[in-house]
């Protein structure tokens, strides 16, 4: 198919991209760096560079692009995009795949350039352990095979030979990075297992996923002619390449220098496959003219995830500032909940999930949740958990669909078909199904082909012919090898065979048939048959697939001069070449069934989620030796690692620290989190949810948000025990109050007593958080949604006769007011435990809202302006065990804490512009005007003109902050956090700033007296205290 760079259409591809993005894509330098933050749109704006480059002028021919992906998944995402955005076949014309790929691309097309045999195959992680265990056990060594080969993966990563770079003695030197992960190996011993690993891969003509880079670097450094075609490369995720990428990137580039990178330093997280951070200055220094832009806008997270993921990040002084804006409303603050014990955190979890899938009237589903750890082994008891209550749920990072012994087993005895050299598939399968060839009869085979440098089908081959040598095999044992070899070499035949119109599913077919694969499956896996033989129709759906695929996709152009490999293959051959390198550099986890998409909560690694994005993210066990990790011998790469995960939250995020973890052991809050600056953006317990908040959410998601009948209908079908989160305690029971919460040296210390009366405390919480409602009070127990009494409107109610109402109430609330204050005044004051040294707040029920600067003696309280009483108050001081509506200020700081509160508002129910003489909302000074006649200011009341509104203002309101808007619109604010600077904001749409120097500079004045803000028509307080300075 021939491509004409005059077909493509250049305006299609610059729609929708913002004017950083078109900078990045429509830019004329030769080498681009784009920085690109998360839900920045990184892959929309590679994609489109592409396909810039493609397009006229530039008009560069696709087989001379090379785009280089950090996964399989990214390629083939990129891959689609590209086609829905060009079309014309052009993905299929370019050099698109991860580096791994690519690089086997040039070396099946030149690797003989560099003396690499033909039919060479590639050993996968299984492969390359087996050997490593086989050398071990022969040398008798007790080192952990794993990290010996996470070591060996270290030097070639880095292209560095264990020979040259031994390992000094303790005493003399330190011990380097990539020579700590094995710590009690010598250098002569890690240095003869290396080599002893490099001849048994020589010994079966395989490279392993690190051989596949550094031989094509070796051929690429000395026959830089083969890429002498190559007009442009382009790389994603480049934080997490390696030197040996690196050097890569620059030879394939070396002829016309047109580089275009794209990544995030922030999240670098890939430091112990020896992903370098550091590529990004080395690039600047290699190419001087590097143009460096940024992607300043989030389109996935809520500014309130936004802010506190950057004030987590943006512990590491080091790192250099950069702009980050949210496109999306401030939203719900994320949770920092601790809960006693690992086990009541992992039931906390479930309860959140369904009380959040209730609470949202079914507008969150459970494929919408995703529950991040930092290492496997803390899912046991969240997995336990969800059996308990039949939540489904899929892990991410589990057995990966090549891995399932059914299809491992008949991909290796593809391999041996292709490659018989290939010792360890061989042992795998030479008994399967049995042929009485057991273990010490392969143990044996294989010492002798270790021993003779040869492969164990060479051994078995001539053994048959009457050479066994040392190898004592018996009469059955001998007769099973010569059957093996017979099917093998019958299937070698059927390859060859393949220009008479046979296919790979054909070959396939005819091998399961000579091993009586059906039949060995049925009577090894009776329970599960049916879904063995289902994934087995998998596969030879997907050798379908790849024989569909235009042979000239998988071909690299030829370049005049350079010599091509004189052997020729058959098509099947090249065909079965190809599938077995997808099928060993594929790292994705499919599932049982793809075509069937269920609803289940996601369970994944952190490193494994990067590049996902969830509507509701959960990160249990964030305390020091999880996140950072006990082993982890960088910290900051540990910040960067909890900064991606709290990054792949959209709308609710929520973060959990047991106070004991699975071994019952104390734990102590993550230093990433326990910092005094993070703590007001979090709360401590799960939102109230309240129907402002869910309409936030939907806003957040594009989704449609349900109304609050069908809420209060999802709410009745759960059977959730409570509307709020206060089913599970934030402290051991045993602690005394004096003990530490473990925040941490800087952390803020919760502390508080315990509840006299759980149900006194429900109710109060409960009337404190309906203080905020303009609806009828009930006194029901704390947390339950209950169905309206007959006559009471639930829903939609328009705006101006809720708003009449409570004008027509408002008079009437006057007396009752001054009733209320008269009562309070006679009880005296409540009754609180005097803060400790140290103490950061008091937490409590309806007694945590004693004031320590009161309140002038006529003026109302909050509940009293809504025309509701005051709850009663306990004389004794609550425990911090049921969440409470607001907290009791004990010291300057946390006084700061509630100015922050403010500051970083939650969204507020919207309210069109109106001019200021008709404001409804002013926020009253110290030293107040005087007040209007009571005439006059009923007749204000009963006169001012309404508001326009789309739905009535019947959400729970958090007590925590006021967010002012100037412009209403169906789009969300915008709200920058510390330390992003803007251009000129346009004086209708203003955009708040938090700015952490004014915070600061407030954290440090002198407390002063403050008021939550009312509206005009309330002035009794103002108007008496007017009155007495006349």
């Amino acid at each position: 198919m021939s491509f004409r760079a005059s077909q493509l259409d250049l305006e299609p591809i610059l729609v929708g991209l913002n004017n950083a993005q078109r900078l990045a894509v429509t830019n004329p330098s030769s080498v681009v760096q784009i920085l690109a933050p998360p839900g920045s749109g990184k892959t929309r704006t590679l994609t489109s560079r592409v396909a810039w480059l493609l397009c006229p002028p530039q008009s560069l021919d696709p087989r001379n692009v090379i785009v280089a992906t950090f996964t399989v998944k990214a390629a083939r995402e990129m891959k689609e995009r590209i086609s829905n955005l060009v079309g014309n076949g052009v993905e299929g014309r370019l050099v698109l795949g991860t580096f791994h790929s690519i690089a086997r691309r040039y070396l099946v097309k030149y690797g003989h350039l560099v003396d690499i045999k033909t039919g060479w195959g590639i050993a996968d992680s299984g492969d390359s352990l087996g050997i490593i265990k086989r050398i071990i056990k022969r040398r008798k060594s007790p080192l952990d095979p794993s990290q010996v080969r996470s070591r060996i993966s270290h030097f070639k990563a880095r292209d560095s030979s264990p020979a040259a770079n031994a390992l000094p003695p303790p005493s003399t030197a330190a011990v380097q990075p990539t020579q700590a992960k094995v710590r009690d190996i010598s250098a002569e011993d890690f240095v003869q297992i290396f080599e002893d690993y490099q001849g048994a891969l020589e010994a079966s003509n395989l490279l392993d996923y690190d051989d596949l880079l550094l031989r094509c670097l070796e051929l690429l450094r000395h026959n830089p002619e083969c890429v002498s075609n190559v007009q442009a490369v382009l790389i994603d995720e480049f934080q997490d390449t390696n030197l040996v990428q690196f050097e890569l990137m620059k030879l394939l580039a070396w002829k016309h220098e047109r580089i275009t990178i794209v990544g995030d330093p922030d999240q670098s997280i890939y430091g112990f496959r020896a992903a370098e951070i550091r590529n990004l200055s080395r690039m600047a220094r290699a190419y001087p003219q590097t143009l460096v832009v940024h992607l300043e806008q989030n389109y996935r997270s809520s500014a309130s995830i936004l802010l506190a993921a950057l004030e987590v990040i943006e512990q590491d002084h080091d790192r250099p500032k950069k702009p980050l804006t949210p496109t999306h409303a401030v939203g719900t603050r994320p949770v920092l909940r601790r809960i006693p014990s690992a086990f009541l955190e992992a039931s906390w979890i479930v309860s959140e999930i369904q009380r959040v899938r209730a609470m949202t009237g079914g507008m969150v589903e459970l494929g919408d949740i995703a529950i991040l750890v930092r290492s496997a082994n803390l899912t046991r008891n969240i997995e336990t958990g969800f059996v308990k209550a039949g939540v489904a749920y899929k892990m991410v990072g589990g057995l990966r669909f090549y891995d399932r012994v059914e299809i491992k087993t008949l991909l290796d005895y593809l391999r041996v078909v292709q490659n018989p050299g290939n010792n360890d598939a061989l042992a795998r399968i030479v008994n399967t199904p049995t042929r009485k060839v057991g273990d010490t009869t392969v143990k044996a085979l294989l010492d002798e082909a270790d021993e003779r440098a040869r492969s164990m089908w060479e051994i078995i081959r001539a053994g048959l012919g009457g050479i066994w040598k040392d190898v004592k095999i018996s009469k059955a044992a001998e007769k099973g090898l010569s059957d093996f070899v017979g099917i093998i070499l019958s299937t070698q035949k059927q390859l060859e065979e393949g220009n008479q119109g046979k296919s790979l599913v054909d070959v396939v077919e005819f091998l399961m048939r000579k091993i009586g694969y059906e039949d060995y499956l049925r009577r090894s896996y009776p329970e599960d048959f049916d879904a063995r033989w289902s994934n087995i129709s998998e596969l030879l759906s997907q050798a379908q697939e790849v024989e569909r695929l235009d042979d000239d996709e998988d071909m690299l152009p030829d370049i005049d001069g350079l010599p091509q490999s004189q052997v020729e293959q058959c098509r099947l051959q090249l065909v079965l070449d190809r599938f077995l390198s997808n099928t060993a550099l594929a790292n994705e986890v499919k599932g049982d069934d793809e075509t069937i998409k269920q609803e289940q909560v996601t369970i994944s690694t952190i490193h494994a989620s990067k590049g996902l994005e969830w509507p509701i993210v959960f990160i249990p066990a964030v305390y020091q030796g999880s996140i950072p990790h006990s082993r982890a011998e960088d910290t900051d790469e540990e910040r960067r690692l909890l900064y991606v995960a709290m990054t792949r939250a959209q709308a609710l995020l929520y973060m959990s620290c047991p106070l004991r973890n699975s071994q019952k052991d104390k734990t102590k809050l993550s230093q990433f989190l326990a910092l005094r600056s993070i703590h007001p953006l979090l709360h401590s317990r799960g939102p109230t949810l309240g129907f402002s908040s869910v309409q936030s959410v939907g806003r957040i998601l594009g989704r449609e948000c349900p109304s609050e009948v069908q809420i209060q209908t999802a709410v009745d079908k759960s059977g959730i025990a409570s509307t709020l989160d206060d089913q599970f305690p934030d402290k051991v029971p045993s602690e005394s109050d004096s003990e530490s919460d473990g925040l941490g040296e800087d952390g803020v210390r919760l502390k508080g007593r315990r509840l006299q009366s759980e149900q006194a405390s429900s109710k109060a919480n409960r009337l404190l958080d309906e203080g905020f409602r303009p609806v009828i009070s009930r006194e029901k127990p704390a947390g339950r949604m209950e169905k309206p009494p007959p006559g009471v409107v639930v829903g939609f109610k328009s705006a101006g006769s809720h708003m009449q109402e409570l004008k027509e109430t408002r008079l009437n609330q006057e007396a009752e007011r001054a009733r209320v204050e008269k009562e309070k005044q006679r009880r005296g004051p409540v009754i609180a435990r005097p803060p400790n040294k140290g103490d950061g707040l008091i937490r409590g029920g309806p007694a945590a809202l004693a004031r320590s600067n009161k309140r002038p003696a006529d003026q109302g309280g909050l509940l009293s302006y809504f025309g509701q009483k005051a709850p009663k108050l306990a004389r004794e001081v609550f425990s911090p065990a049921v969440p409470t509506a607001t907290e009791v200020i004990s010291d300057k700081s946390m006084r700061n804490k509630n100015l922050k509160e403010q500051i970083e508002a939650l969204p507020q129910p919207k309210f069109p512009i109106r001019p200021d003489h008709h404001s409804g909302v002013m926020l009253l000074s110290s030293s107040p005007a005087r007040a209007p006649s009571e005439r006059k200011r009923k007749k204000e009341i009963l006169s001012s003109p309404l508001p326009v509104s789309s739905a009535p203002f019947t959400g729970h309101i958090e007590l925590a902050r006021v967010e002012r808007r100037t412009v209403v619109e169906e789009t969300a604010t915008t709200i920058a956090p510390a330390g992003v600077i803007h251009g000129a904001a346009n004086s209708r749409n203003t955009t708040i700033v938090i700015n952490s120097n004014a915070v600061a500079m407030a954290a440090t004045a002198a407390p002063k007296r403050r008021t939550l803000g009312v509206r005009r028509s309330i002035g009794d307080g103002w108007t008496n205290r007017a009155s007495a300075k006349r």
